[in-house]
């Protein structure tokens, strides 16, 4: 095959290689997009999250609703301190924007409605500082203590765009007591459909009653048409709650009043439960303290005439007397003679809670239904429950302590033991129940409920299995109780089967799937994230990668989503501790970059892993993007699809990339080399060479500390020119350039190595000048040759990733050997001598030729003649006239110069030592023929002679040659 065609496919290839996965991730990223409320855009519509426990079966005497549920609202659509702790949103125009209206007859009259109004009791975490009087449980007993028709928020929980309300709501109904229908009297009560809707926003003008506004001060209307609500329909601001129930688990009815004579014809619901209202029966602060009843902060003790002395419990603890259980049966199904089914004096219950937001048994409490017999029937001669109100305040079972002399003579306690008799470990001796340590040993949700169920006996004893077991006796059916090997579906129709009557909550938070973690940010080389939480990254479109906790079912997977920091909206602090106010303003989720699915990884902690590239593209104006020499921040959450809800993990750990290009070659035009030198033949103790310059770094540190990129550091280095190896002189440490330090600032860095220090000076906004002092004693090996004597200066950046710039450099020499002089002459008509330098001991260097000697004479004047080294060092020169005794000295003088002055002279840098002679005067041998003394005048004269004679002699030869 061509070679030209196979570098094509390789190339076709390798593109593939990376589109593909790309694709994948744009496609798992539109899959994302369909889960409701994660498209950056709220729905104000109030939803149902979750039914916890519901009041679904309903005595008509009895008529209570009972409910505790979550409700997603619009992020900060509901504020719980819209009124004062304890108080309801009761004054003549509401200052809160939830409501809730439900039937209050039923289907008998389906118009008549009753509205619900808020009561804070939520505990404020300033509220002891601002109330010095208050408690922390103040909250929880203005709860406790309510018996009117309200509902209360115990949580706000935060989840992406939505607020996720944890609601109790109490509230009277008045359903119609009797019927001539059959079909109402079926064992197990008879379907009754119930609407509740929930209203978000504005409450004042919500709402219509028949032709005429529905005035918040109002707070029933028997004329209400859910028609009505069609502008709330198209604002989005309410729903109905019940409506997403199943039928079955709506509302069930039983009549209050028989049907029949009394005789055979007889016809009744069935055994049910009572459920307290007001002060039936007498509970801890004698109302509905049984319901949704918050135990975070402990209660204060309590005492009176009905319920006697209960004391202060711890928080997470219930106190005694503040659950109970009534079981009623009017008249079996049976005839009055013969007695079947007709007879309920034992019960079994069960505390259960919510793990994972699935049903489990408490086992720190009740791990098996609990079977309490010594309930005192009511008599099977009733066929009404109306007036029986006072049977449950004698007859009801409650969490007291058995021992007590008011129970010493029953059975009929809610107390759970081992199978040894000795308390749970839940269980607090004096009735109270210990949820906190319920909830941590067995990290369950933080919500409980009890379950009841109907052990119905016929009048000999038996067990009633004749007729409806499922209601009359469920334990025959299978259908008491739950353990952890049941399937959901199980647990649900077991509980369905019971009661719920009584409800706590310690701590409760809805459970989110499990938080995302960033570990990677891609870069050249390693990509993990350093301790910092940072990446130095050269790629301005980097892929984020982490690890996940993939869904347990796989059609419904786990997304990752992926924000970029706003830098006008920085990352809330404290949002990767996951505290329960995880989001204090979606501005500060940053941009939303993408999403993929949390795949499975056998190689990851979690379990699975995920990737998502920020392409650049998503940052709108007026945000920049990604540039270098910035950075941009990214956390993620996981957003799961099971429910529906898009519910989001707290987010991840904040992962940090830092853009770095390369760096810039420092400017060599600015740098410059002052070199020491002798002084009379010696270096100045402490001397150095001084190399100076500018830098100018790309890379720069922020000192506040809360970001971890760091600057560019300067290297400077050093190589004598007959040498090979680079001599590192200093390198700056990180955070040496600050970009917020102020002008004018003079830091100063030490090389651990070499113990050199930079010093340094701010002398712009990113400029500094330099200056490095070298000791002179660095400068060895001179041998003579300029090579050795030559030095290169270099200076390099390296940015955060470890690239190097360019060198920038400069050469000079560096001569700081001493010069010595000698005087070999030193007459009235010339001294003369030598300039050495000295290397290695007594080996001579000729100095410089041009090199200045400078000649002090003797004498009044002072005068004073400049010459040049000559060749090998030689230098001479002529006494002036009229000098013809005393003392000159010569030296090599330096004004720091190595090299030629205006007029070509060469000017020496280092200053010999002086020397100085006596001028001598010599004539006894200097002026004596052939001794080398005599004048040079008389010398040429003799020359000037001798070729006259020459010349003399030549012209009479030839005069003579001419002759012949």
């Amino acid at each position: 095959m061509n070679r030209s065609i196979i570098a094509i496919l390789i190339t076709l290839l390798a593109t593939l290689a990376m589109v593909v996965p790309l694709g994948l991730s744009a496609l798992s990223a539109s899959q994302a997009n369909a889960i409701d409320g994660q498209d950056e855009t709220a729905s104000r519509k109030p939803l149902l999250y979750r039914m916890m426990a519901f009041n679904d079966r309903i005595d008509t005497y009895q008529d209570e609703l009972r409910m505790d549920f979550i409700l997603r609202v619009k992020h900060n659509e509901f504020k719980p301190d819209c009124v004062d702790l304890g108080k309801a949103d009761t004054g003549g125009k509401s200052n809160c924007n939830l409501s809730f209206v439900y039937q209050y007859v039923g289907s008998d009259n389906p118009a008549d409605y009753h509205r619900v109004k808020y009561i804070n009791t939520i505990t404020p975490d300033d509220y002891l500082e601002n109330n010095k009087t208050g408690y922390a449980y103040d909250g929880a007993t203005a709860w406790a203590d309510n018996h009117l028709q309200r509902f209360t928020v115990h949580k706000v929980i935060n989840s992406g765009l939505y607020d996720y309300l944890t609601i109790s709501i109490e509230g009277d109904m008045n359903i119609a007591d009797k019927s001539k229908d059959p079909a109402k009297f079926v064992a197990g009560g008879h379907p009754e459909p119930l609407n509740v809707f929930a209203i978000v926003g504005d409450q004042n003008t919500a709402l219509s009653c028949g032709s005429s506004s529905w005035a918040w001060g109002t707070e029933t209307c028997s004329t209400f048409d859910p028609a009505s609500m069609s502008d709330l329909q198209a604002q989005d601001r309410y729903s109905n709650i019940t409506e997403s129930l199943s039928k079955d688990k709506q509302m069930k009815v039983y009549m209050g009043d028989c049907l029949g004579s009394g005789g055979d014809d007889l016809q009744c619901s069935g055994p049910y439960s009572w459920v307290g209202w007001d002060s039936n029966p007498y509970l801890y602060r004698n109302h509905q303290a049984n319901w949704g009843m918050v135990t975070d902060y402990g209660f204060p003790a309590y005492s009176d005439g009905t319920v006697g002395n209960i004391n202060a419990t711890a928080p997470g603890t219930a106190p005694a007397r503040s659950f109970f259980v009534y079981w009623m049966n009017l008249r079996g199904p049976g005839n009055k003679t013969n007695g079947i089914c007709s007879e309920t004096s034992s019960y079994y219950y069960q505390w259960v809670a919510l793990k994972d937001s699935q049903w489990v048994p408490v086992k720190e409490l009740t791990p098996e239904p609990v079977l309490v017999t010594g309930q005192q029937p009511s008599p099977n001669t009733l066929t009404t429950t109306y007036g029986l109100q006072g049977m449950v305040n004698t007859n009801g079972a409650y969490n007291v302590n058995p021992t007590d002399p008011k129970y010493a003579n029953t059975t009929n306690v809610l107390f759970a033991t081992d199978k040894d008799g000795n308390p749970m470990p839940a269980q607090k001796a004096d009735g109270g129940i210990d949820f906190k340590e319920a909830k941590e040993k067995q990290d369950l949700d933080g919500y409980f409920k009890l379950v009841t169920w109907p052990d119905t006996r016929n009048s000999d004893g038996t067990e009633c299995t004749a007729v409806s077991p499922e209601v009359y006796s469920p334990k025959s059916a299978g259908l008491v109780g739950i353990d952890d090997n049941m399937s959901a579906a199980q647990k649900d129709t077991n509980l369905s089967a019971g009661w719920t009557i009584d409800t706590a909550f310690y701590k409760y938070n809805v459970p989110r799937p499990d938080d995302p973690t960033i570990t990677k940010i891609q870069n050249d080389a390693d990509a993990g994230l350093d301790a910092s939480g940072g990446v130095y990254t050269s790629k301005l479109d980097p892929i984020i990668s982490g690890e996940c906790t993939p869904s347990k079912d796989e059609k419904h997977p786990n997304t990752v989503v992926l924000y970029g920091e706003d830098p006008t909206n920085p990352i809330a602090d404290g949002q990767g501790t996951n505290g329960d106010d995880l989001v204090k303003s979606s501005d500060t989720w940053g941009f939303r970059l993408g999403e993929a699915v949390c795949e499975t990884d056998t190689g990851s902690k979690q379990g699975g892993s995920w990737w998502i590239q920020d392409t650049n593209k998503r940052y709108p104006s007026p945000d920049p993007g990604n540039k270098y020499n910035g950075y941009r921040r990214y956390h993620a959450w996981v957003v799961e699809s099971t429910s529906g809800f898009g519910l989001t993990s707290y987010f991840s750990n904040v992962g940090t990339a830092y853009f770095v290009s390369g760096e810039n070659v420092p400017d060599a035009s600015k740098f410059s080399v002052t070199v020491p030198h002798t002084v009379n033949g010696s270096l100045p103790t402490g001397s150095v060479v001084t190399f100076k310059g500018e830098v100018s770094p790309v890379y720069t540190a922020w000192s506040s500390g809360k970001l971890g990129m760091t600057d560019s550091r300067m290297v400077v280095s050093m190589k004598q020119n007959a040498a090979s190896d680079w001599m590192p002189l200093l390198t700056t440490p990180a955070n040496t350039f600050q970009r917020d330090a102020a002008v004018g600032t003079a830091p100063s860095v030490t090389d651990p190595t070499s113990g050199l220090t930079l010093n340094l000076t701010k002398t712009a906004a990113s400029t500094w000048s330099w200056s490095l002092n070298i000791p002179a004693d660095k400068f060895t090996g001179y041998n003579g040759d300029d090579e050795t004597q030559t030095y290169t200066f270099q200076v390099e950046m390296i940015n955060p990733m470890n690239l190097r710039s360019g060198p920038a450099s400069i050469e000079r020499k560096i001569d700081m050997t001493p010069t010595t002089l000698t005087i070999d002459r030193h007459d009235v008509f010339q001294v003369a001598g030598r300039a050495y330098k000295y290397v290695d001991g007594d080996r001579k260097i000729p100095e410089t030729k041009g090199t200045l000697v400078h000649i002090t004479w003797p004498g009044k004047t002072n005068s004073s003649t400049d010459v040049a080294v000559g060749d090998q060092g030689s230098w001479q020169a002529t006494p002036p006239e009229g000098v013809n005794q005393g003392q000159f000295s010569a030296q090599v003088l330096s004004d720091d110069a190595e090299g030629s002055d205006a007029q070509g002279r060469f000017q020496g840098g280092n200053q010999s030592a002086s020397v100085s002679h006596e001028l001598d005067f010599r004539p006894s041998t200097s002026s004596l023929p052939l001794t080398g003394g005599w004048p040079l005048s008389v010398l040429r004269i003799l020359l000037l002679i001798a070729l006259g004679l020459v010349g003399f002699v030549a012209c009479l030869r030839n005069r003579q040659e001419s002759r012949h």
